[in-house]
């Protein structure tokens, strides 16, 4: 285990990882010293990645859980909980410090995931306060900071200069719609993520090791800088700009050595 400092030295590289895990400790400080539970901003995958590698080096585990307001969120905020509370206490609905907003529009305008951001972002709002936005066919579910949402659900009126309505549900009321996927095949060299994630983005094994190098991969939620990473059924691949897939079955080998793969991918 190592010092909160050994732990900031060991993992950033920049002023605002710097900054980023340094918000994290005292949040969980906190957390211990006044007896209640304390969370972050909402963070992206990478931010994900580090936050948990920092939690994990610090010793910090059972004290900590990353919810975004449902399984498989990509947003996640870092909980930080009181010794009288479980994980399962901080994420329920009445425990948890965030806020589902459903947005509901006319059922003849298409709005898409960037309408959305976009005319948030124009209310003036930090990105970090903003979660997941799932869009569904009347709109939208929203996952947004609790101290933000009054103010959201009063000035969010518009999105893509189509009008919406908006109101808070429980986070019980939420379900995940069915994503709109492919399922395809192939064959690869070997099990490593730039094989697998290059066979399911019809990319080549080059470009994707560059994409993996410039740290916009992301395996289980996971961001992931090792190109030899070892692929396994059920395991999700996402790549930033190009979307997700999920490794559904390995099969057998060709006469050539190459072993098959099964997967989905969100269109």
């Amino acid at each position: 285990m190592k010092t909160q400092e050994q732990v900031i030295a060991t993992l950033t590289k920049t002023p605002e990882d710097k900054l980023l895990l340094r918000q994290l400790f005292d949040r969980f400080a906190v957390s211990q010293e006044r007896a209640y539970l304390t969370h972050t901003r909402f963070l992206d995958l990478r931010e994900r990645t580090l936050c948990t590698q920092a939690v994990q080096q610090a010793g910090l585990t059972k004290q900590t859980v990353f919810w975004g307001g449902y399984t498989d969120a990509e947003r996640v905020m870092a909980l930080f909980l009181p010794d009288y509370l479980t994980p399962e206490d901080a994420v329920s609905p009445d425990q948890c410090p965030l806020v589902l907003l459903r947005a509901t529009k006319s059922q003849a305008d298409t709005l898409t995931h960037r309408d959305y951001l976009g005319a948030l972002m124009g209310l003036g709002i930090e990105r970090a306060v903003l979660g997941d936005i799932v869009i569904t066919q009347t709109g939208a579910d929203l996952f947004v900071t609790e101290d933000m949402a009054d103010f959201i659900e009063m000035n969010f009126l518009r999105a893509g200069r189509k009008r919406i309505t908006l109101e808070k549900v429980s986070l019980d009321a939420f379900e995940m719609p069915e994503a709109e996927e492919e399922t395809g095949e192939g064959s690869v060299a070997s099990l490593r993520l730039d094989s697998v994630a290059a066979l399911v983005f019809r990319l080549s094994r080059a470009q994707m090791q560059e994409r993996i190098a410039k740290g916009t991969v992301f395996l289980n939620q996971m961001q992931c800088l090792k190109p030899d990473a070892d692929i396994s059924p059920a395991d999700k691949i996402t790549v930033r700009g190009l979307g997700r897939a999920k490794v559904l079955e390995l099969g057998g080998m060709s006469r050539k050595g190459r072993q098959f793969v099964r997967y989905t991918r969100s269109k």
